[in-house]
């Protein structure tokens, strides 16, 4: 669910914004205000983060399945204050996206506030957690794309970003705001689930659904189509070893043992597909992008409480998910939402905001300011 992998959804739009706060609101949410001071510093922490922003395109890159346009708007523009030492202004492109994300976060904390979900600080630590370990992951994949070396999804870095580095280059009030809104997103999933987010509503649920969490090691083969990897799988269940059947196959090897759960969910399909599969067994065909995997179980231990406890939490948010994503949606539909005309307008009809017209060039005082600059790297990895 994107809500909850992106810390800013890119939905469009753009402001203009200055190294110093002016004391209006830049948007007001069902009576909650989002000051201008607040998103001025927001957009500066943001502003001052390479690493953040290399995050932040490669997330956009993998969810748009590889476009050629993905990535974040700018984040500063050409001009700058009238005072020597005033930060560069941002671009409205950048600037108006990131109110529309903060607008969003705003809607999910008052959704959470409605059905009195609230977190505690060990959810805090296991958002920390998890969002440290979603962005190593994110950085990881995108090195492995044809854009890897990419200074714009990599930074300059030999090794693939982790997500202790991206975050160490963050100030810590803003990554602090961001594990708030992950624990909050992540307990109102598991609320909106008919779970609940307390530890003993998770380790319910645990005791519940025991088996779906046992760790498992497969065995795997690939085929190219149906009917030699339904051959296989007989063979295998008839007695015959597993390393001769898979000898046919266009590839076989072993998948790293974890929770049963987690392996439904890399092979994308059903829990139930798998669940009943003996050791020594084979499973049915998998179809996997085309190809037919056959798993061969040789392997399950049941796992503890406290070890599977993350991919526990993850399994109730993904029952929740769809009824989350319904809720945030028609929060968003019915939310009453103002936005200061300098940042854009609000649509409702698609929950977002709307950049200002670019203003005629007659109208611009001092129009150079908006010339391209050259473009400089601001990685700490570039030589």
């Amino acid at each position: 669910m994107k809500w909850l992998l992106v810390l800013l959804v890119f939905l469009g739009g753009g402001v203009a914004w200055a190294a110093f706060a002016v004391p209006t609101d830049a948007a007001v949410v069902n009576g909650s205000t989002i000051s201008q001071a607040s998103l001025n510093s927001d957009v500066n922490a943001i502003a001052g983060s390479a690493e953040y922003q290399c995050y932040l395109n490669s997330e956009d890159y993998l969810s748009s399945n590889g476009s050629a346009t993905a990535g974040l708007p700018p984040v500063t523009g050409a001009g700058k204050g009238q005072n020597e030492g005033d930060n560069p202004t941002a671009t409205t492109a950048f600037v108006a996206t990131y109110l529309d994300t903060v607008i969003g976060h705003e809607l999910v904390g008052q959704l959470a506030a409605k059905h009195n979900v609230t977190v505690d600080s060990a959810q805090l630590a296991d958002a920390r957690a998890s969002l440290t370990s979603q962005i190593t992951g994110v950085m990881q994949q995108v090195s492995q794309t044809a854009q890897g070396q990419n200074p714009k999804f990599s930074c300059g870095a030999v090794s693939p970003l982790t997500g202790q580095q991206v975050l160490g280059s963050l100030p810590s009030w803003f990554v602090d705001g961001q594990v708030q809104f992950v624990a909050t997103a992540s307990a109102l999933q598991e609320d909106l689930a008919g779970v609940g987010s307390s530890e003993a509503n998770l380790q319910s649920y645990y005791e519940r659904h025991h088996a779906q969490f046992d760790t498992v090691c497969f065995n795997a083969a690939e085929y190219t189509d149906q009917a030699s990897a339904q051959a296989a799988q007989a063979a295998v269940n008839f007695g015959t070893p597993f390393s001769q059947v898979a000898s046919s196959a266009t590839q076989s090897g072993t998948i790293p043992c974890t929770e049963l759960v987690a392996v439904a969910g890399e092979l994308g399909t059903s829990i139930s597909t798998l669940e009943g599969v003996a050791v020594g067994k084979a499973t049915a065909p998998i179809n996997v992008n085309g190809n037919y995997v056959v798993l061969e179980l040789s392997k399950r231990t049941p796992t503890p409480y406290a070890t599977a406890k993350p991919i526990v939490s993850q399994a109730v948010q993904e029952v929740g998910a769809r009824a989350t994503q319904t809720a945030i949606t028609n929060a968003e539909r019915h939310a009453s939402v103002s936005v200061d005309p300098r940042y854009g307008t609000w649509v409702p009809v698609n929950a977002s905001v709307f950049a200002p017209f670019t203003p005629e060039a007659s109208d611009v005082l001092n129009a150079s300011a908006n010339e391209a600059t050259v473009p400089t790297s601001t990685s700490p990895f570039s030589g």
